[in-house]
């Protein structure tokens, strides 16, 4: 199942990049987004609300590019490593970051996703000690 699970992650990216209204469907309607606290926002509930939330966030910036470093599964969850890089939309300030976002599925929908700004953390969330990377 978590290769199935693996694959409905990266379709949900890859609708989300092209703006394919029909990734929405790969979440679950009572999906849960918990981002990473630097955010300085609580969770954020609900199918639509989640995709407002993602595409409110790209929309701040002036450019920004995603590669998806990594990818890894286990049972019910996939880890994604993600470095964005780009410039902001009001100061123009570039940044490189990477990130992680873990994702919980159930029943070939994803139903809840957390950013981490800390790898580690995100690691340890997934059940790996902090101080070992994915192959």
């Amino acid at each position: 199942m978590s290769q199935e699970n693996l694959e409905i992650v990266q379709r949900a990216y890859e609708a989300l990049r092209t703006g394919d209204v029909s990734g929405r469907e790969l979440l679950d309607p009572e999906a849960e987004w918990i981002p990473d606290r630097r955010v300085g926002e609580g969770p954020i509930r609900g199918r639509e609300n989640v995709i407002a939330f993602h595409v409110d966030r790209g929309a701040m910036f002036a450019q920004v590019d995603f590669e998806f470093e990594r990818w890894s599964e286990k049972d019910d969850q996939v880890l994604v490593f993600i470095h964005a890089t780009g410039s902001g939309g009001t100061s123009g300030a570039g940044f490189d970051i990477r990130i992680a976002h873990l994702w919980t599925l159930r029943d070939g929908r994803m139903v809840r996703g957390q950013g981490f700004g800390d790898r580690a953390k995100a690691l340890e969330a997934f059940g790996l000690p902090g101080g070992l990377s994915l192959t």
